[in-house]
């Protein structure tokens, strides 16, 4: 009894320290979220003459949307664009969809076998030195330097905002800044857990990565990712800048912030995706971002560069750090409440009480503070809102904690495979 007494003691310290750590670190991204947003409000749209915007679309077996998102990309209001469609060994009629709308603003770049089907790091990788050794050398392009270039990607079913050029441009402007990631929003919000996704990346965007940006830390986050080519060229190795690493675009962050280049959140801007209806689908997905997360929590050697410093190189560790808190939490949570109503052995040995308060405090978690976005500049009326929004969130992100194990336990199994999740047919 006496390890066992150590052993909870120890549990509950180690759980209580990542709570608060998460709690803390989650208001002060608030507040400097506030300020972040706040500054670009008053800042105007910038030039997107000034650029040329490549958009890259990977699609592989993506007849469903492909037609949507490249008709969608037509309209953004680009002076200068290219749009190249990734056809990585689709054997749907994602081609012959391709070659149907076909026109000279597209590009359909088609990878086959061997070669194809080995990841979006590899189907991007692929992209990038097609555009850096093929396109960008043509008359039309080799005027543009690559600090002019910039590389946006765009899941095939992406609906990026028409005006997103004009307000990821200004921050190109600033010349330290290698990658802006846009706010991400889900277009079917037809049920319970497609609105929580929506809330999820509201929270998300709106939360870490806007506090974050204060301070040019900003993570990229995969669909509606701007990347300056010549910060892609700073960290590319033989096969491209992305790694195969199942969160490659947050690897990628990383390695941009480590090269001295600021990553930033645009909050008036944004690209719609699909969420998912199907809680099965929704698992394998979160269960493959959990398991990249972990990956790139081994990538903590990269703090070490001298360009991380001060506050930029504490955000960094503690954002690496949060898919891990987040087992502690779950787990000392389950550990808890098993003891508790298993076996009568308190989470503390101290009144009922404070039990309570604990096991409440655990339950919350830091993660629940990020309804607090949906108040945001609103008022009353926000406050409302986001108590509104509590509970329905707090069941969702106990509903999903299983993939925080299931990622840790696929990375442990050595299993690097995932099936790329069907989309669902779009609305007529």
């Amino acid at each position: 009894m006496v390890v066992l007494t150590w052993l909870v003691w120890l549990g509950y310290y180690v759980a209580i320290v990542s709570v608060l750590i998460g709690a803390t670190w989650t208001v002060v991204l608030y507040v400097a979220g506030s300020r972040y947003i706040q500054d670009w409000r008053e800042h105007p749209p910038g030039d997107e003459s000034a650029y040329l915007w490549a958009f890259m679309v990977p699609a592989l077996n993506e007849a469903v949307t492909i037609a949507d998102s490249v008709a969608r990309l037509r309209a953004v209001e680009a002076t200068n664009k290219i749009i190249i469609v990734i056809n990585d060994g689709s054997d749907d009629n994602t081609g012959e969809v391709l070659e149907r709308i076909g026109g000279s603003d597209l590009i359909i770049h088609t990878r086959v076998a061997p070669n194809a089907r080995k990841g979006k790091a590899a189907a991007l990788d692929d992209a990038y030195q097609f555009l850096l050794h093929d396109l960008l050398s043509r008359e039309a392009y080799h005027n543009w330097t690559p600090e002019q270039v910039i590389v946006g990607i765009v899941d095939a079913d992406g609906r990026l905002a028409t005006t997103a050029p004009a307000h990821v441009g200004r921050h190109f402007d600033n010349p330290r800044v290698g990658g802006v990631q846009v706010n991400v929003r889900i277009y079917n919000r037809s049920s319970y857990l497609t609105r929580m996704q929506q809330l999820e990346f509201e929270v998300f965007g709106g939360l870490y990565q806007a506090g974050r940006s204060r301070w040019g830390a900003a993570f990229m986050g995969g669909n509606g990712q701007f990347n300056r080519l010549a910060a892609l060229e700073s960290v590319a190795n033989d096969e491209g800048p992305w790694s195969h690493y199942l969160t490659e675009d947050q690897e990628l962050g990383l390695r941009l912030l480590s090269r001295g280049w600021f990553g930033e959140q645009e909050a008036f801007t944004h690209v719609d995706q699909q969420g998912l209806n199907s809680l099965r689908r929704l698992y394998k997905q979160r269960t493959r971002w959990m398991q990249g997360n972990l990956q790139v929590f081994g990538s903590l050697r990269r703090l070490n560069a001298h360009h991380l410093l001060g506050i930029r190189r504490i955000d960094a560790l503690i954002s690496l750090f949060l898919p891990v808190l987040t087992l502690i939490v779950g787990v000392a949570v389950m550990a808890g409440l098993i003891l508790w109503a298993g076996f009568g052995y308190p989470f503390l040995p101290v009144s009922n009480l404070w039990l309570t308060a604990v096991m409440v405090l655990l339950a919350l978690g830091p993660v629940s503070l990020g309804v607090l976005v949906v108040a945001r500049g609103r008022g009353w009326r926000g406050v409302f809102a986001s108590l509104k929004a509590f509970a329905p969130y707090m069941v969702y992100i106990w509903v999903m904690w299983p993939v925080a194990f299931l990622g840790f336990y696929r990375l442990l199994r050595g299993k690097q495979g995932w099936v790329k999740t069907a989309r669902e047919p779009l609305a007529k």
